[in-house]
């Protein structure tokens, strides 16, 4: 980019402005009752406009000062803090291919499971996320009014991927003044400071209005070696004068590491002590089983959680045409930045020549090494997403409204990685004889991802009443819409055909056209008793058709309490970098139960190790298919005490799902029928100790099935002498969460499992007296198991089962904020995060994990203390 984004924000927004563009106009209409004017609000999980907010299917709304009083400043920290947000959410993490990333995963069901929507229009996926989840740190947070998170299906209103529910970002609208707001945040710890800063300006006139904001957010990285449990650990643990891998933290195989040829056995290099020596980041031999290898402390110089530095322009305008015709518009241009550091390239090195260096023995060998001579890698990544709407919206008649619009996205996301290995130079310096410390610049090279996606979309809608019943009208709305998406993931030359050491991943790209038709009906039985409809039929070109309903009642028995009920059914569509990507090399981490009873290791004492692994695409999977049901009660029957409780239960048949290597060992282990014998496979080398080599893709596999319940309590206390205090407590708590412990092993209810929180839950007290106000946050997420192993028999075999074993600490965080408004002088806010300085919890290997532990984050980053102000002119 050659000029930088204020400049061209400017010149967006004035463009912008001249055309009338940015978003849409508030999702409101009036209706005659009685005589007067009643607001008709456009909810999440329906199109019909009406006058309850409560509806038949359940929505939590979070508007931006709750957001605030929570100590939460951006748009993906709000969502995480959502207790529908079970677990398994991205956070942007270094070393990860989705290094600038954050993602919502409602119910644990997984990012692509959950919609997310802005002002009620589906969000583009990012092309870095396979094109199936979308980036949530693409949306700035001062353009957010609330937030409104569908506990429901939605996929008979929305389309794919509403499967868990459906995230909806209001944005602010007919906004006037300018308002100005600024935030610095410093932790205890090294490392995550941020600091941001928003401008928001509009002005309006009987006849529209345009709001402008912008807005940057900073978030510096945080490094392995500045938190103790990611810092480098290992030791002699069982005193034989080895060190054990087993138990230790960031330390790699990968660091000069040889394949002995006459056993197949790893072992350490002659020069392995040498480098432990001289060289930062070695620590000598180590052992694992019966092979050996010389370690590499990567973690002393990489780092874990990745810096962003976001810069945002979004503009929203309307204007009233006529009386009945209205132009409305909205634009938004995001760039991210951001840095990551890894420890310099582990590659393999094939035919390392005999009596060399490294190869004490008469024949060639391969080897793992730690390119330490090249340097450090460092990612940097650069996401640019420019996002346009503009539509019409007009009345006829006495209750028709109807709308139509173009929708046009495009993200392109560019990753540079500086300091990787070439095969190419690293061979021409053994061809030439080159000593490898004299040839370092020749091996050298720079690789370069480059992710675009491409979304135009053209929507039409009508919302009319016909027909009454004896509570009332009845309301329809009809609609169709169509998209074309073009998706692209290329990587450099070099490193499509394996030239790279160091990277992972390949090229992969597919367009999609997609149409659809959908109906919506509202039916007021009684004045008590209303029936929903609502039935969508989806096109795809790549995979075919599919039609999802959707039915759901509401009865009011008396005015402050209502009973619900729906039953849905939903889809989710292949991502398009699973159906196209080109074969891509990794090194899977698993536990070769097979592998070590052919050697006489105990199950217990089989080590986790990483495995060469080839991931391919799979260009025949279908659609998953969604039901979900769902029954609430909400209660007002005391004032100021509101009472919101929902159960619910979804079940997924034809699961698109990855096949870990873990999945392979245990289908070979125990007979298990193999659910794609082409792709999925197990190379073992007939000396029985060389490592095997597997391929692996994405299936349809065997479906999952959640049941659980949601509970929402508010109450308000209001008091003369000491003020107003507000009570707020939402919990999400799973009954079950039912999965095969591997594909197409044995069906086990995980919820509890290492990292898959039985229930979340969140208690807020906001009290607020005159200019002060002060709110007390807890957020509490209970103790999981530590691990899971196989189960075995009483004969000692493997039943395929998964058995949890340890505890891992529960994890509850407080957060406290004053807030001290000094009218025309501004809003000035004092804020901790994580008072008591809560560490994260670790996963099934004791680890903090890199890039999924998104709900344990509070605790990685640690005690936090903030100030913020905001300005109103």
């Amino acid at each position: 980019m050659h000029k930088n984004l204020l400049a061209k924000s400017v010149r967006f927004a004035l463009v912008s402005g001249a055309a009338a563009a940015a978003l849409s106009m508030p999702a409101v209409i009036a209706a005659e009752e009685d005589g007067a004017k009643v607001e008709r609000i456009e909810v999440t999980g329906s199109r019909i406009r009406r006058v309850d907010i409560e509806n038949a299917s359940p929505v939590e709304v979070i508007n931006a000062k709750d957001f605030n009083d929570m100590g939460r400043y951006s748009v993906a920290d709000a969502l995480r803090s959502s207790t529908f947000n079970s677990f398994g959410s991205l956070v942007p993490s270094s070393g990860s291919s989705a290094q600038s990333q954050a993602s919502v995963n409602l119910l644990g069901l997984g990012s692509s499971r959950t919609l997310v929507l802005l002002d009620g229009v589906r969000l583009a996926a990012s092309p870095t996320l396979s094109g199936a989840a979308i980036n949530i740190n693409q949306i700035p947070m001062s353009i957010v009014e609330r937030i409104e998170i569908l506990k429901d299906g939605g996929s008979a209103v929305y389309g794919s991927d509403a499967i868990a529910g459906v995230v909806n970002i209001i944005t602010k609208k007919n906004f006037e003044g300018l308002n100005i707001t600024g935030r610095v945040a410093r932790p205890e710890d090294e490392g995550g400071d941020g600091h941001d800063f928003s401008v928001t300006t509009g002005i309006s006139s009987d006849k529209g209005n345009i709001t402008f904001s912008f807005e940057k957010q900073v978030q510096e990285p945080i490094f392995d070696r500045d938190r103790p449990y990611t810092a480098p650990f290992i030791e002699d643990a069982d005193n034989n004068g080895l060190l054990d891998y087993n138990t230790s933290v960031g330390i790699s195989t990968y660091g000069a590491s040889i394949k002995n040829p006459n056993t197949g056995l790893w072992e350490a290099s002659p020069e392995c002590q040498n480098l432990a020596n001289t060289v930062d980041g070695f620590v000598g031999i180590m052992e694992s089983g019966a092979n050996q290898y010389c370690g590499f402390a990567y973690s002393g110089v990489s780092a874990n959680q990745a810096s962003t530095d976001r810069q945002s322009v979004f503009v929203n305008a309307n204007y009233e045409i006529s009386d009945t015709l209205r132009l409305k518009s909205r634009a938004m241009l995001t760039q991210n930045k951001s840095f990551g550091r890894y420890a310099p390239p582990a590659a393999g090195w094939d035919d390392i020549p005999a009596n060399s260096l490294h190869n004490p023995y008469d024949v060639e060998t391969d080897g793992r090494f730690r390119w330490y001579q090249i340097g450090n890698r460092d990612g940097n990544v650069t996401d640019l997403t420019q996002d346009y709407m503009v539509g019409l919206e007009g009345d006829f008649g006495e209750s028709a409204v109807w709308e139509t619009f173009y929708h046009h996205s495009n993200t392109n996301n560019k990753s540079v990685g500086e300091y990787y290995l070439s095969y190419a130079g690293l061979y021409t310096n053994l061809y030439l004889g080159i000593p490898l410390g004299d040839g370092v610049d020749n091996m050298k090279t720079t690789t370069l991802q480059q992710d675009d996606y491409i979304l135009d979309q053209y929507y039409v809608g009508v919302s009319f009443d016909a027909g009454e019943l004896s509570g009332g009208a009845i309301g329809h709305y009809l609609g169709a819409e169509a998209a074309n998406i073009q998706y692209s993931s290329t990587v450099d030359a070099q490193s499509e055909v394996g030239l790279v050491g160091g990277s992972a991943g390949n090229s992969s790209g597919r367009d999609r056209e997609t149409w659809a038709v959908f109906y919506e009906g509202v039916f007021p039985l009684t004045d008590e008793l209303e029936l929903s409809v609502a039935a969508r039929y989806d096109d795809y070109s790549d995979f075919g058709t599919n039609l999802a309903p959707k039915v759901s009642l509401t009865y009011k028995p008396v005015d402050d309490l209502m009973l619900r009920a729906s039953y849905g059914e939903g889809f989710r569509a292949p991502a398009l970098e699973t159906l196209s990507q080109a074969d891509s090399f990794a090194a899977d981490y698993a536990n070769d139960y097979v592998y070590c009873r052919s050697q006489g290791i105990a199950d217990g004492a089989c080590p986790e190790l990483q495995y060469d692994t080839t991931r391919q695409a799979n260009a025949n999977l279908d659609a998953e298919t969604s039901k979900t049901l769902n029954f609430g009660v909400v209660w007002s029957g005391v004032e100021n005490l509101s009472v919101t409780a929902d159960f619910y239960n979804v079940e997924i048949e034809n699961a698109i799902r990855f096949v870990p290597i873990q999945d392979i060992i245990m289908m070979e282990l125990l007979g298990s029928s193999n659910p794609d014998p082409d792709k999925i496979t197990v190379d073992r080398i007939t000396d029985g100790a060389s490592q095997p080599i597997f391929r692996t893709s994405t299936i349809n596999g065997p479906g999952l099935e959640v049941t659980g319940t949601n509970v929402n309590l508010t109450y308000l206390l209001e008091t003369s002498a000491i003020g107003d205090i507000r009570f707020n407590s939402n919990t999400n708590y799973f009954f079950n969460y039912e999965s095969d412990s591997y594909v197409g092993g044995p069906v086990q209810d995980q919820s509890g499992f290492s990292l898959q929180p039985k229930y979340k839950t969140q208690f807020t007290t906001t009290w607020s007296m005159g200019d002060h106000s002060v709110a007390w946050n807890i957020d509490y997420i209970p103790s999981t198991s530590s691990y899971e192993t196989p189960t075995s028999d009483a004969g000692g075999n493997l039943t395929g089962s998964l058995s949890t074993n340890g505890r891992n600490d529960s994890f509850l965080t407080h957060n406290l904020t004053y807030i001290y408004d000094a009218g025309a002088f501004g809003t000035y806010t004092l804020g901790a995060r994580n008072i008591t300085d809560e560490d994260p919890v670790f996963d099934s290997n004791g680890q903090y994990g890199n890039g999924y532990d998104a709900l344990y984050s509070a605790g990685h980053i640690g005690r936090t203390y903030t100030l913020a102000g905001e300005w109103n002119f």
